[in-house]
């Protein structure tokens, strides 16, 4: 369940009359008025039950105390904020819209009441739970407001203790880690953003060459102490490290993607927003080859580079197949994507050179009519194969277990069947700590996993590749889900819920789409459009529930997926007639048989096909 929708689509959340909630597990705050602590912020601590609060150990006193309910810990909002040091004028709530505001430097936080949607500085920034009343007061999820202002949150069970504290000591010391010294950019106009991860808003662009002191340092990314004052965060393969003793014992910065910040790693001719990709240029038209826009002018193919080089590339046909094996004199990294009008399928191999491999080569197969190659980055190196293909494609792909050897097979495949080899993600929501949505003795989290279960069955079936986000009760965070599907090469992602409303009467079946406030490729949009419509109209056709059609939101398992993406809400879990249907197997049977139908439809569409059921 992600929000209801009423007849006239306005928005609603299923919260505030303890008939169910959507909340994963996790901590809340509790907004009330309270006195203002020293600054110099090192660490707060809240404790349940304790009507005082620590910073540094310096105790201060509240008229409210932390607690725990229904498995959650409440802390009071004003007193974290101002321990936080946001100034008591900078704190606002305004109880006829339920909106809470908070601004400290050049930070400005905004949450309402019943959204999971968080903005910062206007940047959405999607949430697992929602803000409330209760009592007539608001409570806020305190681990994305500290997050936001630069603090982690850790829950101490054994003295039930919420502990907030910076992510890097202030002054600039050495983190936790013993992590110190500098790093280099790597890239131009590369994203600094207030905290690490790619949800958090861009406060400045740094561009290659430039020396940043490291202040602290996550999976991932760099906290950095930026050129002008202030600090921000950076993530970890756009920039090299130096000055940093080697044994250290610290995570090693995994491999670079191709191109782009975190998830948008793996995205095809889009990018989150400019600046997400250290400058390398991800246009989809771009010929292999072109130097990126906005980088150092790139060397090409025999020119020195100190990656080892692609030393074959086989091409040859094998009936309808076209087989396509590449060869390297060091391991390599793959990734692989289409591109349409025309019809492209492109693949970047991430660690090698193109060395001597001629720029073009004809081909003249079943699938493939020629083959283009191009160094299309350094620093990591990447070359990059496209094939001009014949129609719609589907392949397979295999990396040998040393990295040097990529075999490809490309092929149109035959009418009927589309779905052999296809990498579909199916995403039940919710699982684990987060019931999701609660109501006539059902937990959202079971019906949409046993859907989605059933999803995957059918698409096996038939021959497609089902991946699974997870097939049992356990938590799955909304940025793994995607970040699965990304890495798999997934061509669909389908993510299930079941949706819930304040008003029992409210009922019906929706398909939602990113929404244009969510960025990204409007192509994939357009095409996440098309894929949701056969999916709402074989849903509707199969259950006979009110059609609420398809929809909008900037749902963060929408925003970060690389591939045409849906979010489905089968059904009202709050309505009392639809709550009886999500029991019956004969129901499960056919929304799982109308997604997967839906499915085929587009995909028979995108080539041209009819198909019929």
């Amino acid at each position: 369940m992600k929000i209801g929708i009423t007849k006239k689509r306005k928005l609603y959340r299923s919260l505030g009359r303890g008939m169910f909630a959507c909340l994963t597990a996790g901590l809340l705050l509790l907004s009330w008025p309270g006195t203002s602590p020293a600054g110099g912020t090192q660490e707060v601590v809240f404790k349940v039950g304790e009507k005082n609060y620590f910073v540094s150990e310096q105790s201060f006193a509240m008229d409210a105390s932390p607690f725990i309910a229904g498995g959650r810990t409440y802390v009071p909002l004003r007193y974290l904020a101002l321990a936080l040091n946001v100034a008591e004028k900078d704190i606002h709530w305004d109880k006829n819209t339920g909106t809470v505001l908070l601004i400290k430097g050049n930070l400005t936080v905004k949450l309402t009441v019943g959204s999971r949607t968080m903005t910062v500085n206007g940047q959405a920034k999607e949430m697992d739970v929602a803000p409330l009343l209760k009592d007539g007061r608001s409570y806020l999820p305190v681990r994305y407001v500290a997050e936001v202002l630069g603090y982690r949150v850790e829950w101490d069970q054994q003295s039930l203790a919420v502990r907030v504290e910076p992510v890097a000591p202030p002054g600039g010391g050495q983190s936790d880690s013993g992590i110190a010294g500098q790093v280099v950019v790597q890239g131009n106009r590369v994203n600094v953003r207030s905290g690490p991860g790619l949800q958090n808003p861009v406060v400045t662009q740094v561009n290659r060459g430039e020396r940043l002191a490291v202040l602290g340092k996550v999976p991932d990314w760099y906290q950095v102490q930026l050129p002008g004052g202030g600090t921000g965060w950076i993530v970890a393969w756009y920039v090299q490290e130096e000055g940093r003793s080697t044994g250290s014992g610290s995570t090693p910065v995994p491999a670079p993607p191709v191109q782009g910040e975190e998830s948008s790693r793996s995205l095809p001719g889009g990018r989150p927003q400019t600046g997400d990709t250290g400058g390398q240029s991800r246009d989809a038209g771009s010929s292999p080859g072109q130097q990126p826009q906005g980088s150092q002018p790139q060397a090409g193919p025999g020119e020195q580079s100190q990656s080892p080089a692609v030393t074959g590339l086989d091409v040859a046909a094998a009936g309808k197949v076209t087989r396509v094996t590449v060869t390297a004199g060091g391991a390599m990294t793959y990734n692989i994507f289409r591109l349409a009008s025309p019809d492209r399928l492109v693949v970047d191999l991430t660690g090698v050179c193109p060395g001597n491999l001629p720029k073009e080569m004809p081909v003249n197969t079943d699938a493939v009519d020629r083959l283009r190659v191009g160094w299309f980055s350094q620093s990591p190196d990447v070359t990059r194969l496209v094939f001009d293909v014949k129609g719609p494609v589907q392949y397979r792909a295999s990396l040998s277990a040393d990295g040097k050897t990529l075999e490809m097979q490309i092929y149109i495949p035959d009418p009927g069947d589309v779905l052999r080899d296809v990498i579909i993600a199916v995403d039940p929501g919710h699982g684990g700590p987060d019931p999701g949505a609660i109501a006539n003795g059902l937990q959202e989290k079971d019906i949409t996993l046993k859907i989605s279960q059933r999803v995957a069955e059918l698409l096996s079936a038939r021959g497609a590749r089902p991946l699974l986000t997870r097939s049992g009760d356990y938590d799955v965070g909304l940025y793994e889900r995607t970040d699965m599907a990304n890495r798999a090469g997934a061509e669909i992602f389908v993510s299930i819920h079941i949706n819930a409303n304040v008003n029992p009467d409210v009922q019906g079946t929706a398909t939602y789409i990113l929404s244009p406030a969510g960025g990204g490729d409007p192509n994939r949009r357009e095409e996440s459009r098309r894929l949701a419509g056969r999916i709402q109209a074989q849903l509707v056709q199969r259950l006979g529930l009110e059609d609420d059609g398809v929809l909008e939101a900037n749902f963060a398992v929408l925003r970060t997926s690389a591939m045409p993406a849906v979010l489905v809400e089968v059904a009202y879990i709050t309505n009392p007639r639809e709550s009886a249907l999500l029991t019956q197997d004969w129901f499960v049977e056919q929304t799982a048989q109308g997604i997967v139908q839906g499915i085929v439809d587009y995909l028979g569409e995108r080539m041209g096909q009819g198909t019929g059921g």
